[in-house]
């Protein structure tokens, strides 16, 4: 999470500065809010974002943005906030109805919550997928990498490359409950297409066993790098977002078993 971490805080970085300029002014520190620094670094992060999608759609084949099920989820979210949020500023104005904006302004109140949907979609649909595709480009360069100096005479190569929570901080009790994900590569070092299945089996830093898996028959083109998929990786997910299989613990280590045909 590391790498979608700095990109979300990379976003972030220029509301804090709107938001923190803002608060000195209203407090009389400056005459005013020093929104032009602010909406030039946000510019130019849109920019680079866009340029990385675009680049990450020609080059590795991803889709441009998330899938349609990502962002429904994302809508719930943003729409969630929205009730809460106006149930709340409905019964605030029913409560203090009457009383001077310098107590209570609903107009000002409504914007606020707008602005706040926005940007929790804005991160939700945008900053965060980017996030997860540089965090998955980096793995799959990782993969070419230790392929090369794994492959040897290998017909296949497994890989493995994260076990990983889907946590900023993992160390929160937030996390204690989610599972890591396990993100393991087959590439096929042959000059043909082939079909392959791997049976993996993870262990822990004691080499206790943790789970056995078995992919689905995967079909690699020659030279191809792919995502290990078992009956645990999610189709519903983007791309980027998918993992092989999960663990209550990290897993440290590894044994495999793989078997290939000629594809039909």
């Amino acid at each position: 999470m590391g790498i979608v971490s700095l990109v979300i805080f990379l976003f972030f970085l220029p509301f804090a500065w709107l938001f923190w300029t803002g608060m000195n002014s209203k407090a009389g520190k400056t005459k005013r809010a020093n929104w032009k620094i602010a909406l030039v670094a946000l510019i130019a992060v849109l920019f680079i974002s866009v340029v990385l999608n675009y680049y990450y759609s020609n080059v590795y084949q991803l889709s441009f943005f998330q899938n349609g099920l990502e962002s429904t989820i994302a809508l719930i979210i943003c729409g969630a906030f929205l009730l809460i949020v106006g149930i709340v500023n409905v019964i605030v104005s029913i409560l203090f109805k009457g009383a001077p904006k310098s107590v209570h302004n609903p107009k000002m109140a409504w914007a606020v919550t707008g602005v706040l949907c926005a940007v929790i979609l804005f991160f939700t649909m945008w900053v965060y997928p980017l996030g997860e595709k540089a965090s998955y480009i980096h793995k799959v360069q990782k993969a070419l990498a230790m392929s090369e100096q794994q492959q040897a005479d290998e017909e296949i190569t497994v890989l493995f490359l994260s076990s990983e929570k889907e946590c900023m901080r993992t160390s929160s009790s937030n996390c204690n409950n989610e599972n890591y994900k396990n993100s393991f590569f087959l590439k096929n070092n042959l000059d043909e297409q082939k079909e392959v299945q791997v049976r993996i089996r993870a262990l822990n830093s004691e080499q206790q066993e943790l789970k056995v898996v078995e992919s689905e028959v995967m079909t690699l083109e020659a030279g191809e790098l792919k995502l290990v998929e078992t009956e645990e990786t999610s189709d519903d997910e983007s791309l980027w977002s998918r993992a092989s299989f999960e663990t209550d613990s990290r897993v440290r280590s590894y044994e495999s078993l793989y078997r290939f045909r000629d594809a039909n």
